[in-house]
């Protein structure tokens, strides 16, 4: 059985159209065929004729131990030998219907077919490796530019750093700044990209270090954006210029320490985070106030809890007269007293000692006149 085949091999940046007829028992192993050499098929029908009325050039491949002939519409051998052993077909033999050529002659047009198609894959090669670098070179200029544009922000916050920090900055780092944005300047008439990142990385270095110096210098924790925060105008300044400084390092690409990374994932909102944060230290700060609020609210809970039990054992011993809860009953009244004195004393310590005074007495009295009722209610 034959098939003919119209197909389409994709190679690199070139597309081939794809004829021929494939002598095989069944379309299964010619779709196989043809899928080993990566050809779309467009269609694939059985040949009804004999081989030689589709074309007169015809050549073997040796695919799973056997010899398949294929028949091209190539007239001239040379020409079908270069084509389908560039589109991948490794030639086994190859010869022609009408006028069959020796085996040396085979051989010669094999050979010359194999080299001409590592000479066109090598200029494919050579093409796509020159597009790859002028793709580059667009890419590392567009970024040049961008660079030379931000080297002129670079220089004024150098430079605006250095003014406000006068005398707070030590002698070798006012060199070692001197130095970097001396060798920016060399840079910048220059186009090594990588170079002029890595200065302005270790720039912006520098300035992190010596604002913070400087915001410390000139904190003031007492003022603050407003009542109920530790937030300062100080701290929305410092951040600001930290997250342009970020911005900055971001569009060139440059390496962002840890402890920016918020700014160059979530941009100005991270300020607000931090901010929050801050407060949030400032509430957890007043820790002991918090517990000691939740301390007097526990303490009144409890309070009415044995006082409800209170009541409940002295009814209970008062009507019914119960000889086996005088102990409990005992124990919850004095425990109800010692809580109420307790929590008047703690309510009244701001407020007026006599009242206080007469509350533990009215307590010491009532303690009395309880335990004398339970006590004679018990002996009865």
């Amino acid at each position: 059985m034959t098939f003919s085949v119209n197909g389409i091999k994709q190679a690199k940046n070139e597309k081939y159209n794809v004829e021929m007829l494939v002598c095989v028992d069944a379309s299964l192993l010619a779709r196989k065929i043809l899928e080993e050499h990566t050809i779309l098929i467009l269609s694939l029908k059985e040949f009804p004729t004999e081989p030689k009325t589709f074309g007169d050039i015809y050549f073997t491949i040796d695919f799973d131990v056997q010899d398949i002939p294929i028949v091209t519409k190539y007239t001239d051998i040379q020409e079908a030998a270069n084509f389908f052993t560039l589109i991948g077909f490794d030639i086994k033999n190859i010869n022609s219907y009408s006028k069959p050529l020796s085996e040396k002659e085979v051989v010669t047009i094999i050979a010359a077919a194999k080299a001409e198609a590592e000479k066109k894959k090598e200029e494919v090669r050579k093409q796509i490796l020159e597009k790859e670098t002028e793709e580059r070179k667009v890419y590392e200029d567009a970024h040049l530019e961008s660079a030379k544009k931000i080297i002129e922000r670079v220089f004024e916050k150098v430079d605006e750093c250095t003014k406000r920090s006068a005398g707070k900055i030590s002698l070798q780092d006012t060199k070692k700044l001197k130095m970097l944005v001396e060798e920016l300047k060399k840079l910048r008439m220059g186009t090594n990209f990588e170079k002029i990142r890595e200065v302005i990385q270790e720039i912006f270095k520098m300035i992190e270090v010596i604002n913070d110096v400087y915001y410390d210098s000139i904190q003031n924790p007492n003022d603050t954006i407003s009542s109920e925060s530790l937030v300062t105008p100080v701290d929305v300044d410092k951040e600001l210029e930290r997250m342009e400084n970020v911005k900055i390092l971001k569009s060139l690409h440059a390496h962002i320490s840890l402890k920016n990374q918020d700014y160059a994932t979530f941009g100005s909102s991270a300020i607000f985070r931090k901010f929050l944060q801050k407060d949030f230290l400032l509430k957890i700060a007043d820790l002991p106030s918090i517990v000691y609020s939740l301390y007097d609210v526990t303490e009144f809970v409890l309070l009415i809890v044995v006082t409800l039990l209170w009541i409940y054992t002295l009814a209970n011993e008062l009507y019914l007269f119960s000889t086996n809860q005088f102990g409990l009953a005992f124990s919850l009244i004095s425990m109800g007293i010692r809580w109420a004195v307790i929590f008047a004393a703690r309510y009244f310590r701001n407020k007026s000692v006599g009242k206080l005074l007469l509350i533990m007495i009215l307590a010491i009295l009532m303690h009395y006149l309880l335990m004398r009722v339970v006590t004679t209610n018990f002996a009865l």
